[in-house]
């Protein structure tokens, strides 16, 4: 009994960093950062790069780097696209960290292989006016807009209308 105890111990610190998501479950989509999370042992080395591919050379022609020197004490982290954008939606996606970014072949852990899915989510631009006004574009010409200034308690872009309407009823009798 004590035997197992004591492999069960040594397992534990041989199995070293292990990826929990992205997973077989839980993939992600083609817009936007990503999160990655981990668990680890305390001698794993303290930092490592993560490194996406695919066995697919029409979804991903070659492996990309999307972090290095990351520090694997936090357990997690945010992935930002590559400059190019993320890979074409697909399943088949493995993240890999990796010892070294001049090394990739110096595999830590590997993910369970993961889906990129095409996102829901419309894209759109958004541009600040100088009067502070947010001005939001959607696609097909549809617009959204929002007249509060930014970093305000909105106090002042509901009072400024009626302020300027007090006004506005001033001006005629300054003319009389």
């Amino acid at each position: 009994m004590r035997f197992a105890a004591v492999v069960l111990a040594c397992a534990s610190t041989v199995l070293g960093y292990t990826i929990t998501s992205p997973n077989q479950s839980q993939g992600w989509t083609n817009q936007g950062p990503q999160r990655m999370t981990w668990t680890r042992v305390p001698t794993d080395r303290e930092n490592f790069t993560v490194v996406l591919t695919n066995p697919s050379t029409t979804l991903m022609p070659a492996p990309q780097i999307l972090a290095a020197l990351v520090d694997g004490s936090l357990g997690n982290t945010t992935l930002n696209p590559p400059s190019a954008g993320w890979p074409s939606p697909g399943t088949g996606y493995v993240l890999n960290i990796v010892a070294e970014v001049t090394n990739l072949n110096s595999i830590l852990a590997q993910s369970p292989s993961f889906e990129i899915e095409l996102s829901t989510v419309v894209p759109s631009s958004t541009r600040t006016s100088a009067s502070g006004s947010t001005q939001t574009t959607l696609p097909n010409g549809a617009q959204a807009t929002d007249d509060t200034v930014p970093n305000n308690s909105g106090a002042m872009s509901i009072a400024a209308p009626a302020a300027l309407a007090a006004l506005a009823g001033l001006v005629p009798a300054l003319f009389a």
